[in-house]
């Protein structure tokens, strides 16, 4: 019974604020492991350009500009903007559902703190939107510059959503503005009217961006065949099949739901940033909930989003098998193998925030059994995690290599499971929250330990990453092709695709914390907070 005790009473402690950091170098470490022993083992250094032949003469071209960026500087520019284009127009996709529904809970309780968040989060979205359209207007202007007969062919396909899109930038414009300047001047009714709309704007929006998106990878046809005058360049049921090809839904909504996952962790990231700025303990206390309202969020949106990845990625199965065992059995592996390692760490990140969050209550006695669930979730979660962070063979370019060595622990029969039951604790740990949050009174708010606000920081920065890599992994799958086996890379083997892996994460570690500096400088000014003396 002492030996029990004893032993719990270790736990508990490792529980504490080393935790997190015992967990950081482990993931920090095996990060290194993929870098340096998986990537170079698994041909992850090899460009697909050397791999697959693409013998697409008639879209060659020769741009002096190529010479001038260097062998890759190209697709840096490219994967550069449009990444950061991805960061600012998921917040618009994310953020507009979570504040039009945050203000539907202050409409329905009559609280304050909703109506503030909603507020804040509206603000944010109004001052970041320029932002976001114009890294939006530089990828357009860098793919027309860096790969004209793309360009070209890609206008005269996707002309008529491309221009569907611009009508729904300008709905979004309106709804927005209007959204925000009405706020408290019109009745309850129509000013969610006016939110919802924002939010149907963007996902409209968002919808016909992944035409051009999915058909890239996922073509609706084997070949381009426009070249008829008129207001429609080929007929209408192949117009169709680009537009509505194989994955176009799949990847909407994967991204809606990627999108609410990344802005609930974003708000809960921001709120700790609040928490450690502000010194006056109403301040304390608002932000604390915000962090606890965001994970909440950002739950939602993590327990859908491996689901519609799997269904999206069983689609690219069935469209393009080749580019399906590119990105999961072949030399781009490794970069699932990362966006795997990178949601696992989340949901490691968010059970020890839920334990050290909770801790005053689940230390009570009646609480016992919630204790040990929580730290069962630990435990159950940190063995899915390393069954999912298995590499799947080394030794070649390929699993299917012969001379390829196979990992018994990387089968995706095994990971499959593991995914699943993370999926179930994230649901549980989102109900176990709500509940709690309901039960919470107000003095319980504002005494928030280290480790929980670290916890939430990190769940912000994963976040951030999950987006950029889940974007560049897109990206990859039809290398060396810019539509997938018909508008090859030009000059490919002399400017090699994908970015090379020292080069992307560059791109990746600058533009997060780049982008991250703006959210935070943004959300200094936006932020509504509890002081009735302050006005924005």
């Amino acid at each position: 019974m002492k030996l029990r005790e004893r032993m719990q009473g270790k736990f508990s402690k490792f529980l504490g604020f080393k935790s997190i950091y015992i967990l950081l170098f482990i993931v920090l470490t095996y990060l290194l492991v993929i870098i340096f022993v998986v990537v170079p083992t698994q041909g992850g250094t090899t460009f697909s350009s050397e791999l697959i032949p693409t013998n697409g003469t008639a879209y060659e071209e020769i741009l002096p500009l190529q010479e001038f960026l260097g062998k890759q500087g190209r697709s840096v520019i490219i994967a550069t903007v449009m990444l950061s284009h991805v960061l600012f127009a998921n917040l618009h996709l994310g953020g507009s559902w979570v504040a039009s529904a945050t203000e539907s809970l202050y409409i329905k309780t009559k609280k304050e703190r909703y109506n503030r968040l909603a507020k804040s989060i509206t603000l944010f979205n109004v001052m970041l939107f320029s932002a976001g359209a114009t890294f939006a207007i530089a990828g357009v202007l860098a793919f027309v510059s860096l790969y004209p007969t793309f360009a070209s062919n890609l206008f005269h396909i996707y002309w008529w959503p491309l221009l569907a899109e611009a009508i729904a930038f300008a709905l979004e414009i309106l709804f927005l503005y209007t959204y925000w300047f009405t706020w408290g001047k019109i009745k309850n009714g129509w000013h969610q009217f006016l939110g919802y709309s924002y939010a149907v704007a963007v996902f409209i929006q968002t919808l016909l961006i992944n035409m051009v998106a999915s058909g890239m990878l996922t073509p609706g046809a084997e070949a381009i065949t426009w070249g008829s005058a008129g207001a429609l360049t080929m007929p209408f049921s192949e117009f169709m099949s680009w537009w509505f090809n194989a994955t176009t839904w799949r990847l909407q909504f994967h991204r809606i739901f990627a999108a609410i996952s990344y802005t609930g962790f974003l708000v809960a990231m921001l709120a700790m940033f609040h928490f450690q700025d502000r010194k006056e303990e109403s301040a304390r206390k608002y932000w604390d909930w915000v962090g606890s309202y965001g994970v909440s969020w950002g739950l939602v949106g993590l327990i859908m989003q491996p689901i519609f990845g799997l269904i999206y990625m069983l689609a690219i199965f069935d469209a393009e098998e080749n580019a399906f065992l590119m990105i999961m059995h072949g030399p781009r592996a490794w970069e699932m193998l990362l966006m795997v390692t990178l949601l696992s760490t989340l949901f490691l990140v968010l059970i020890l925030y839920f334990i050290n969050r909770r801790e005053r209550i689940l230390s009570q006695h009646e609480n016992q059994f919630l204790s040990k669930l929580f730290k069962g979730f630990l435990v159950v979660a940190a063995i899915c995690a390393v069954i999912l962070v298995q590499p799947a063979w080394f030794g070649a370019n390929s699993i299917d290599d012969p001379g390829a060595i196979e990992n018994p622990l990387g089968i995706m029969d095994l990971k499959y499971p593991a995914l699943l039951i993370l999926v179930l604790i994230g649901m549980a740990l989102l109900m176990l929250d709500w509940i709690m949050l309901s039960d919470m009174k107000e003095s319980e708010w504002g005494e928030l330990s280290v480790t929980s606000r670290v916890c939430l920081t990190i769940t912000g920065l994963l976040g951030m990453f999950i987006v950029v890599v889940m974007g560049f992994v897109r990206e990859s799958a039809r290398s060396p092709w810019v539509i997938y086996n018909i508008i090859p890379i030009p000059e490919s083997m002399t400017h090699p695709t994908p970015v090379s892996l020292g080069r992307i994460m560059g791109v990746w570690l600058i533009i997060t914390l780049i982008i991250l500096a703006i959210f935070w400088f943004t959300s200094k000014v936006t932020a509504h907070h509890p002081e009735k003396a302050e006005t924005i």
